[in-house]
């Protein structure tokens, strides 16, 4: 749930929060991109990505980012353009995941918005 304090070790957290929304779904399940965008960051755990695990975040233009957290696969490379229903990669559980899902960010103009709205709104 988008704007959860956070919980760990039997202690909230300071001034952390969930910054997105969580999605469960079966490892390999193919994660899609919700608008046009450039791909703007490859991550993997591989590269020091141990908290947000395989990554990839997308510039959708005026200010909007949207970044997929814990991806099991990813199929597209920095640079890339990519289209509504485009698939970035596939659900996983890298990271600090507890079980497989997508995290989805949402940020505009750098501050962190519920994608939910977005998701049923549109990108427009």
């Amino acid at each position: 749930i988008y704007g959860v304090r956070r919980y760990y070790n039997g202690k909230f957290a300071n001034d952390y929060y969930h910054r997105g929304v969580d999605y469960a779904g079966g490892t390999g399940s193919p994660i899609i991109a919700p608008a046009a965008g450039r791909v703007v960051l490859v991550g993997r755990v591989s590269q020091g990505f141990r908290i947000h695990g395989n990554c990839v975040g997308i510039d959708h233009g005026q200010g909007v980012t949207s970044i997929y957290l814990h991806m099991s696969r990813i199929n597209v490379r920095e640079g890339d353009l990519v289209k509504p229903g485009t698939v970035l990669g596939a659900v996983g559980s890298t990271g600090a995941a507890t079980g497989p899902h997508l995290h989805w960010g949402l940020y505009v103009n750098g501050l962190s918005v519920d994608p939910v709205p977005w998701r049923t709104n549109g990108f427009n």
